[in-house]
Parts: C-alpha cells; sequence; structure tokens
C-alpha cells in the first residue's frame, strides 16, 4: 500500500535509501538517502506525508500546521 499525502490525498511517489558503511577507523555509518523520485516531505514534528507541492515551505521538514505552531511559539518568545 502506497502512502498518501495528508492535504489531497494523493499518492506520493519514491522513498529513502539506506546506507552502511564504515569509516578508515572502523566507525560504523549510517546514511539516509532520498530517492531522486522523491516528492514528499515526512513531517519533522508530527510524521505525517505532504508533497513538496502541498506545502508552503518545503525545506522546513515540516507540514503546515506544525510550522504554524512553531512560527507562534517563535513570536511568543520574541514579545
Amino acid at each position: 500500500m502506497a502512502d498518501i499525502c495528508y492535504v489531497c490525498g494523493q499518492e506520493v511517489q519514491g522513498g529513502f535509501e539506506v546506507h552502511e558503511r564504515t569509516m578508515r577507523d572502523g566507525t560504523p555509518v549510517i546514511a539516509i538517502d532520498a530517492t531522486p523520485d522523491r516528492n514528499y516531505n515526512v513531517c519533522d514534528f508530527c510524521n505525517i506525508i505532504v508533497h513538496f507541492v502541498c506545502s508552503r515551505d518545503p525545506e522546513s521538514g515540516y507540514c503546515d500546521p506544525c510550522l504554524d505552531k512553531l512560527e507562534a511559539y517563535e513570536s511568543e518568545d520574541e514579545a
């Protein structure tokens, strides 16, 4: 079953790839990279899935409701 965008209800594309590597000193490293066709974010705060085009600031990593809460919290701190 495919993941669905919380905002528009349409199926999202792409995903993530996990790579395990070892540094020269033996330290293990796990890298998570997006696939080139990924067209969505998973909100860093509430974990809902939202298309990039359905988000007013996809670079933030937050869905719009969580971004609104964060901005309100930050503006209270500045007051």
